[in-house]
């Protein structure tokens, strides 16, 4: 058996292989709350023998609110409905990790009642609409947020969590120089930068104490032209390393093209660079996403030492028992062409155009 069907460990948190599904928009949400078809998605998931399941983006302030069918942990009300996502997993002997994802510049006032904030005023390139910088006693107030959030989503039973520093939401906007403009203790330097993230982490760590895992999605490098290079985002990954963190997820920071990181046609892993250059330096485990369709490009990448886990997203949309047809030896391939049909389905349903079962 290939190691990708052995067991490794997040601090604390045995997980039975190393296939991860990496969180996924799938708007299937009611007013912030979780819905059946949710926890059907969930059980499938399990039932496919995925070894972590990362939720959907769960938005920690309701500022942070991205999409209509997004779940929220922004008040004490919604640990009962988050609670049915963990029971249900765990029904199942699964494992499941809470993403922290706010929305931030990219919020929908539609939803928010708010003007989208950001780390500093700036006008969003793609829509025209301005966007508030936080001031510092906001910024703050939105930290303590995070932190309830995440006290929320450890009584309702989660595993782990996983903060959303990718992909140009709010974290990733704070960590990057294209749009945090800030002089003060949140900005300046690639270090300052990460302050709003470090102590997120810090006021989490707190209440869930040493052996509950926390970790992050990163973009170590901005896909932008004024964007944070790969050097300035490795510095930001060793800090979190250094504050505690038990792994990461390697993805994309900002964006030129805010769908960049949903590459179109990509049958292949595309962060090898990153994640080789990154594990050279981070003793943290590292879980690569990305492109990953075939089996044999998934066991190179274990041979190779070049990740502990490997998280896939579109596949699991095609099929959400890729995982035990790995391991059954039904298939080597999940079948997905990256065509992104299923992207432009995201904002209403969670379905992919190909499989029609």
């Amino acid at each position: 058996m290939n190691k990708s069907f052995t067991p490794f460990n997040i601090n604390t948190m045995r997980l039975e292989n190393r296939f991860v599904r990496s969180a996924t928009m799938d708007n299937m949400g009611r007013d912030g709350l979780v819905t059946d078809a949710q926890l059907e998605l969930y059980r499938d998931l399990c039932l496919g023998e995925v070894g972590l399941i990362i939720s959907s983006g769960i938005f920690p302030s309701k500022s942070g609110w991205a999409g209509k069918g997004q779940l929220g942990a922004h008040t004490d009300a919604t640990i009962p409905s988050l609670k049915k996502i963990a029971d249900t997993v765990h029904k199942h002997q699964g494992k499941v990790a809470a993403q922290l994802l706010h929305g931030g510049w990219m919020a929908n006032p539609e939803f928010t009642a708010h003007q989208p904030i950001g780390p500093s005023d700036l006008t969003d390139p793609a829509s025209g609409v301005p966007i508030k910088g936080l001031t510092n006693d906001e910024v703050y107030e939105e930290i303590e947020d995070f932190v309830q959030a995440g006290r929320r989503l450890i009584e309702a039973g989660f595993d782990a969590i996983q903060f959303h520093g990718a992909h140009s939401w709010l974290l990733s906007a704070f960590l990057s120089p294209v749009t945090n403009h800030r002089e003060d203790e949140f900005g300046g330097t690639p270090q300052k930068r990460a302050t709003f993230v470090l102590k997120i982490y810090e006021g989490i760590r707190k209440i869930a104490g040493p052996e509950y895992p926390i970790f992050i999605k990163l973009g170590l490098k901005d896909y932008h032209s004024r964007g944070k290079s790969f050097e300035d985002g490795l510095e930001q990954a060793l800090l979190f390393e250094k504050a505690g963190m038990d792994a990461i997820e390697i993805s994309e920071g900002l964006e030129e093209d805010r769908s960049h990181h949903i590459r179109q046609d990509a049958t292949k892993p595309y962060y090898l660079e990153e994640c080789e250059r990154a594990r050279k330096r981070l003793k943290l485990p590292i879980l690569l996403v990305g492109g990953m369709r075939e089996l044999e490009d998934i066991e190179k990448v274990f041979d190779s030492d070049l990740a502990d886990a490997v998280s896939m997203c579109r596949p699991f949309i095609m099929d959400r028992y890729i995982v035990k047809k790995f391991r059954e030896g039904t298939a080597t391939s999940s079948g997905c062409t990256s065509c992104n049909g299923c992207v432009g389905l995201l904002r209403t349903t969670l379905r992919c155009v190909l499989n029609k079962e």
